[in-house]
């Protein structure tokens, strides 16, 4: 048995190679196992947890014990991939509401209205705080400041509370399972397609369908106004191979390809090619069934993307996109309750003998079961034993696809450039109000303000 230092290094090199396009000893076979499902793992109503994320370290522990991972399989609370309730309830947030289930939803709400498209594109950021914010989030109006300013307060108090009470036992299960520790640190991040961002939170996807015929023209000029936005909230402060960018993808199943084209692809085509200039992988889960897209994807989508799927064809995804990308997801997590652990092996073995030639693929679930009722762990943990069992290739060292980048973008800070706003810091306008303030100073200030567009920003995902 390897110590956890050796093992450690072993499944760190796997995922480098992986991210440098070189061939793997073998390919990594992680998972992650959502924090509801821990709970009713551990005996836990749905509720309860949500508001104290420590609960779940002795069932963290355990499961660790018997599902293998070469990362870790349980998470930290984060307030995107765990939708902490707190911070929602003090904002007074109806984007976010915490349902019957025990699940936080995103009900279909509106955050612009039609007819203020003008406001979006001419002051995209300052519209954006003092119009679509306090619609989505009541609590965080600004004619009423002492009580907004007591909840952003208190919300981000709450958040970091939810977000550090898991956090000691993630880093104790990476010690003592010698997990892969991630990404290096300030490499990955997050972000929208600037079409997406409109349709979520500001004109829902009810509104956007009736936008696409009524204000077409003022949807791809919003678009690009917003693209900037949308770019600098995801870039990684330590871009990194291993590192990335995540953007869900919502619409583009819903659309015309036409209007996908035209109205989706060019704020978004642009906002990638300028990640890829500077070295950050764009990582894309694509959502729903992309079967009919992926000529576009193969022509507009910068190399060396990672592109998870949910749903389609392994065979013909893998033959049409395999050489330009790197590929993720499409294993069925539907298997993962009616199948016996027998079956999964099987299943598994058909799937990775399309998927594991040539390289360029890692392994990941279509989407990931929410609750233990979705999930035989007897079938869980074989299908995650046989994915690092069987997983191996002979060919290791071998590189494999295209690099990041390989189309030579240059980068172009002009076209990403943040918005002039109010809300937004402005050294020049500081330093002739205090003059004495030196300029080394001028990094720590402009950090301040970052935070606080990330943190107006994170308001609208």
């Amino acid at each position: 048995m390897k110590d956890t230092v050796a093992l450690q290094q072993e499944r760190g090199k796997i995922y480098s190679d992986f991210y440098s396009n070189k061939i793997p000893e073998r390919m990594p076979a992680s998972i992650t196992l959502p924090q509801h499902l821990i709970a009713e793992y551990g005996g836990q109503n749905l509720f309860d947890f949500q508001f104290d994320y420590s609960r779940l370290a002795e069932p963290a522990k355990e499961l660790c014990k018997n599902i293998y991972s070469d990362s870790c399989p349980i998470l930290p609370a984060d307030f995107l991939l765990s939708r902490t309730p707190s911070m929602y309830q003090l904002y007074g947030s109806q984007s976010f509401v915490m349902g019957k289930g025990g699940f936080v939803q995103h009900p279909e709400v509106i955050g612009m209205i039609d007819n203020e498209y003008p406001q979006l594109i001419e002051k995209t950021f300052d519209f954006l705080v003092e119009t679509v914010i306090p619609r989505q989030h009541k609590n965080l109006d600004p004619t009423n400041p002492i009580k907004m300013a007591v909840a952003i307060q208190m919300g981000k108090s709450a958040l970091n509370d939810d977000m550090m009470s898991l956090l000691p036992t993630f880093l104790e299960l990476i010690q003592t399972h010698g997990y892969y520790t991630g990404s290096p640190m300030g490499s990955f991040s997050f972000t929208e397609a600037p079409f997406d961002f409109i349709a979520d939170q500001l004109r829902s996807f009810s509104g956007m369908s009736m936008d696409i015929r009524r204000h077409r023209s003022e949807i791809k000029e919003a678009a690009d106004a917003v693209m900037p936005l949308t770019f600098q909230w995801g870039l990684p402060a330590n871009p990194q191979p291993e590192g990335g960018v995540f953007i869900p993808l919502h619409m583009p199943t819903f659309m015309r390809e036409k209007d996908f084209l035209e109205l989706y692809i060019p704020s978004y085509k642009a906002m990638l090619e300028q990640y890829a200039a500077i070295g950050v992988r764009p990582q894309m889960f694509c959502e729903d069934n992309w079967m009919r897209f992926l000529d576009v994807l193969l022509s507009e989508i910068p190399a060396g993307s990672q592109l998870m799927f949910e749903y389609g064809d392994p065979q013909t995804i893998k033959d049409k996109l395999g050489k330009k990308f790197l590929i993720s997801g499409l294993f069925p997590s539907s298997s993962l309750k009616t199948d016996t652990p027998e079956q999964i092996v099987d299943r598994a073995k058909k799937f990775l003998d399309i998927m594991l030639p040539g390289g360029g693929y890692i392994f990941g679930l279509d989407k990931g079961p929410l609750t233990l009722n979705e999930v035989r762990m007897d079938t869980l943990a074989a299908l995650m034993e046989f994915v690092r069992d069987y997983s191996k290739y002979d060919n290791a060292g071998e590189s494999f696809g295209t690099p990041l980048n390989s189309e030579g973008f240059k980068f172009d800070a002009n076209r990403v450039a943040l918005p002039q706003s109010q809300y937004l810091f402005n050294w020049d306008e500081f330093k002739n109000n205090y003059p004495l303030t030196p300029d080394f100073a001028r990094a720590n200030f402009e950090r301040y303000s970052l935070e606080v567009f990330n943190f107006y920003m994170n308001l609208l995902i």
